[in-house]
């Protein structure tokens, strides 16, 4: 049976932060000449395009495009690195080594070698940054993958989650493992992280939708039956083992039945026997996977296959489990968004500006200091927190620090004409009147080539509207030429519709729009353009309808792409 509750810990894991030993979890390293190469003929997604210190989702699939493997693969420069639970390690290295002939390519499985440490949470970020401070480069908040000193220890630093917040895998060698625990427990205790158990891991995964191998799929299923395909796997990248049963299955719609949420009636607190089948008139339309009672967003969640009749967001589904009778609304995954670190710096720099208006420069303590440090924390780049708390510093007599911060901002942004001005007034405070007039004179400069350059942008983007706008005239010729000769062509209707809506003529648009859906009712895309068409003419009855229809079309294919954006059209329409 799964856990039903952790609510402190899961409430301290969104809140802040949590820390686990990642022991489920191994490292390979893959290298030699041809390991790029090797590894894009064998793996979904696109290798080649991967940059360095860059971290993929990826798969290894059997000929009927099984998924035999998934992981997490990252690019070191010329050499890889794949994080996988231990339990897949042994079948990734069968199926590399199986099929490498004569590539020069090696694999290392290093997992006996070290282990992971895991920091997650909204706070993850900043204590990782501090933990680097005496690095001469920290830098591993930028990148998938770094190699750094972490509280003066050497690591190799994943960016990875489990739970869907910002996360990072911390690989550590098994000689210096336990003093670097001491070092990280400690640290992440005194930011008031908390210790995960594997209950409140497992309550945070399925919230998250973080899909895990042998419980929720496993080799007996295709990988567009996942939902994962959209971020492990490339359409374009060429030729890899399973990739024409892939293409095939994409091309011939969604599968019939794929893994999506179940969110049961509001404040029923149970857990559910995996593989429970929910049925409808007797009918099987799902199987429950992961699930749990989540005390977050009070409701039991569950990770389940569907069938394709009834995939569709928002739908609501009366049936029956073990012979009671449930309520079930169907969602994609994930049941639980995490703030981003940008968002949550800048909830932090708003409600630090709040409080300093109610804050005098004379208190004893400044809790709006602590905020704008915090989100500098979280967001370095942030140029509108530098200013704030290097004008708040100054007011109170805090020169130094805050021409520091200054400076830091001229670095990050040399054209930020706050910081040359800022900089003038604190010199001038300091009476360092040369200097003062210097940073004045470096910010009028800037003012007058910022306008300079205005003025270009705007003749640029008036050329490229006219390009784009003779463009679209261009399709639309084209288009018209083939509709000339085929009446009933799918592609020519849907793009000479879309051409029109793009120009700016609506009401043209539709009945083209409307046939490509008459000749290709599940063509998602072609409801999108229509959907737009009826936003443009306010027509709200008709937009709500091809919006419901739209939805209904792209979830059962599967289409998150088209979804989203009605998804996104619906939610402003209903505001």
């Amino acid at each position: 049976m799964l856990p039903t509750k952790s609510p402190n810990k899961i409430a301290t894991l969104r809140d802040r932060g949590g820390y686990f030993d990642a022991l489920e979890f191994g490292l390979i390293e893959v290298y030699g000449k041809d390991a790029a190469r090797f590894l894009q003929s064998q793996t979904t997604n696109d290798v080649k395009s991967l940059s360095a210190c860059c971290g993929q989702l990826t798969s290894l699939l059997d000929r009927k495009a099984h998924v035999k493997a998934i992981f997490d693969l990252y690019r070191r420069h010329e050499s890889f690195r794949i994080i996988a639970e231990k339990s897949q390690i042994p079948a990734i290295l069968a199926h590399l080594d199986e099929y490498r002939f004569a590539d020069k390519v090696e694999f290392l499985d290093l997992t006996n070698t070290g282990q992971f440490f895991a920091i997650e949470g909204p706070e993850a970020p900043v204590l990782v940054r501090r933990g680097e401070q005496n690095s001469k480069h920290p830098n591993a908040c930028d990148h998938d993958l770094t190699d750094a000193m972490l509280w003066a220890l050497p690591v190799h630093i994943f960016r990875k989650s489990l739970t869907g917040e910002n996360g990072y895998f911390i690989w550590v060698s098994k000689s210096q493992s336990a003093e670097f625990k001491k070092h990280a427990e400690s640290a992440c205790q005194k930011s008031g992280l908390v210790a995960l158990d594997a209950n409140t891991l497992e309550v945070a995964r399925i919230e998250a939708g973080r899909l895990k191998y042998g419980v929720d799929f496993g080799e007996e299923n295709l990988l567009p039956e996942t939902g994962l395909e959209e971020l492990a796997a490339s359409y374009t990248k060429g030729c890899f083992l399973g990739q024409e049963v892939l293409a095939r299955v994409k091309a011939h719609g969604a599968p019939s039945r794929a893994i999506v949420g179940l969110n049961f009636e509001t404040g029923v607190e149970e857990v559910l026997q995996p593989e429970s089948k929910l049925l409808v008139n007797g009918e099987e339309v799902a199987i429950i996977k992961s699930n749990v009672f989540s005390t977050l967003l009070n409701r039991t969640i569950a990770i389940a296959f569907v069938k394709r009749d009834y995939r569709i967001v928002g739908k609501v589904i009366d049936g029956q489990i073990g012979g009671r009778a449930v309520k079930v609304t169907v969602s994609f995954l994930p049941f639980y968004h995490a703030e981003t670190t940008s968002a949550r710096a800048l909830r932090l720099y708003a409600k630090a500006l709040d409080l300093y208006a109610k804050e005098t420069d004379e208190s004893a303590v400044s809790e709006s200091i602590k905020l704008l440090r915090d989100a500098l924390a979280l967001d370095p780049a942030m140029e509108n927190a530098y200013e704030a708390l290097g004008v708040i510093l100054s007011k109170r007599g805090d020169l130094n620090e805050a021409i520091q911060l200054m400076k830091r901002l001229s670095e990050i942004n040399p054209d930020s004409i706050m910081a040359h001005t800022n900089l003038s007034v604190f010199y001038i405070e300091q009476g360092l009147k040369e200097e003062a007039e210097e940073e004045k004179a470096i910010s009028m400069s800037i003012r007058m080539r910022l306008a300079a350059q205005q003025v270009t942008s705007a003749k640029e983007q008036e050329e490229a509207k006219t390009a784009a706008l003779n463009a679209t005239k261009e399709r639309m010729e084209m288009f018209k030429q083939v509709l000339a000769i085929d009446a009933e062509d799918l592609l020519a209707n849907y793009g000479y519709g879309s051409c029109l809506t793009d120009l700016g003529e609506p009401e043209k648009a539709i009945p083209f729009l409307e046939k490509a859906i008459a000749i290709k009712p599940t063509h998602t895309v072609a409801y999108l353009s229509l959907a737009r068409a009826y936003q443009a003419l306010g027509n709200a009855e008709k937009l709500a309808q091809t919006i419901e229809k739209g939805i209904e079309v792209a979830s059962k294919r599967g289409d998150l792409s088209p979804l989203n954006e009605m998804e996104k059209m619906k939610y402003a329409a209903q505001s």
